[in-house]
């Protein structure tokens, strides 16, 4: 008698136990999921950056409107910077000053550039209300604008 076990009733004992060569090739695990989702988040990303860069640069744009209607017709501005040409924030200054109210602003015109420091306020209606403004020119001098 021998000791070796027989194979089970419904299996050949010369069956192997390698896959099958001609059956289907195994699944392979597909990452076209990942890169979709990646995909859709990195353009969500950029799209709501965008959004609010496009925003902020929007309102510092009617702010320097609202600002330059203001001040362009005032007799000592126009003294020094004439017809004005082009009023734009600067961020960077406007940021040293430490006060949320004060902004800087550069100023071009027919006469010549400026630096403008304006202290203005938000009304209830929105509308930026300066409060004090104050030219630096060139050469170092300061002419009060706006009391």
């Amino acid at each position: 008698m021998s000791s070796w076990p027989p194979p089970p009733a419904n299996q050949s004992p010369y069956a192997s136990s390698a896959p099958d060569p001609y059956g289907p090739p195994p699944r392979k695990s597909s990452l076209l999921w990942l890169w979709i989702l990646l995909g859709v988040g990195g353009i969500g990303i950029l799209v709501c950056c965008g959004g609010l860069v496009a925003v902020g640069a929007f309102g510092l744009n009617v702010m320097s409107a609202e600002v330059a209607d203001q001040v362009r017709d005032v007799p000592a501005f126009r003294e020094h910077i004439g017809e004005l040409e082009s009023l734009d924030v600067d961020l960077v200054a406007s940021s040293a000053k430490g006060d949320d109210e004060t902004f800087v602003y550069n100023a071009k015109g027919t006469k010549g550039t400026g630096v403008l420091t304006v202290k203005q306020i938000t009304d209830d209606d929105f509308n930026e209300v300066i409060e004090e403004a104050m030219l630096r020119l060139p050469d170092g001098r300061e002419v009060q604008i706006l009391p």
